[in-house]
């Protein structure tokens, strides 16, 4: 019987090569994503906490 696993070029982690890719890499790209949203957001609160300021000042 054959190893049915591929090796991923990125981390080297060994997946079933069933899986579209490597679901460590995957992992990791959603949580980027998550933490671009995060800041993202939080340079709109700073923004528009400035802006609050600058109008009741």
């Amino acid at each position: 019987m054959t190893d049915q696993t591929v090796r991923c070029d990125r981390c080297a982690n060994r997946y079933p090569a069933t899986e579209e890719g490597c679901p460590r890499c995957r992992s990791i790209r959603r949580t980027n994503a998550v933490i671009v949203a995060l800041l993202v957001m939080l340079v709109i609160l700073a923004l528009v906490g400035w802006v609050g300021t600058l109008v009741l000042a």
